[in-house]
């Protein structure tokens, strides 16, 4: 039987003893290491970035201001930022915020931040929610699109092979993209600019990259 690759996942020394980091560990291919992180509340690498709140944090921090300055911080951090928002009961107020004040704020996070909100029920279920998504974002996946078909093997291949998937990369750009950045990862975490630094990308193909790869992370 084949083994599931390892995935680290830094969680904030705030978590320690909640129950989601306890239904976390369930999960063996997770690697989870504590840390101060400045934004967020989980995270894997640069890449993605859950700050979790529970209804009453998240009517504490609209109440305070605090909310939108995570939002805005978490954005700039993080490629794929998340508000996970657990056991917050619809219609009603909570803490003596309004629904409609808290309603609005969810919406602010989603349109005016460019932050998915994903709500949970529990604990166990905000612990799967990020497992979930910490596997889809693991490896291969921040490129959005995989063929079907031929799977090269070796890391060099698979990497060359995924990354002719972005527009106008072939074998040679393909190559060049690997030599000058070392990783499929770094190729999607670079800007425009960097990768049209790479021999033979240039401008114009390094935007068709980037817009294909997702918006850039805000410096």
């Amino acid at each position: 039987m084949l083994l599931e690759p390892t995935t680290i996942l830094v969680v904030d020394r705030h978590e320690n003893g909640s129950p989601v980091l306890s239904a976390l560990t369930r999960h063996s291919w997770l690697r989870i290491r504590a840390a101060l992180l400045g934004s967020g509340d989980y995270a894997m690498g640069r890449f993605l970035g859950i700050e979790r709140k529970t209804g009453e944090d998240l009517a504490r921090s609209v109440v305070d201001g605090r909310l939108f300055r995570q939002m805005g911080a978490l954005r700039q951090r993080y490629r794929r930022p998340l508000l996970l928002v657990e056991a917050l009961a619809e219609g009603g107020p909570v803490l003596g915020v309004s629904w409609p004040a808290l309603r609005g704020a969810l919406v602010s996070v989603s349109v005016a931040f460019g932050v998915p909100v994903l709500r949970s029920a529990s604990p166990e279920e905000t612990a799967e929610l990020i497992a979930t998504a910490a596997r889809q974002l693991r490896e291969l996946v921040s490129i959005p699109y995989a063929r079907p078909g031929y799977r090269p093997k070796g890391w060099r291949r698979r990497a060359l092979y995924v990354l002719q998937g972005l527009p106008h990369v072939g074998p040679r750009r393909a190559a060049a993209l690997l030599a000058a950045l070392g990783s499929i990862e770094a190729v999607a975490g670079a800007d425009a600019v960097a990768l049209g630094r790479v021999p033979g990308v240039g401008r114009g193909i390094a935007t068709s990259m980037r817009e294909a790869l997702g918006p850039e992370r805000p410096a």
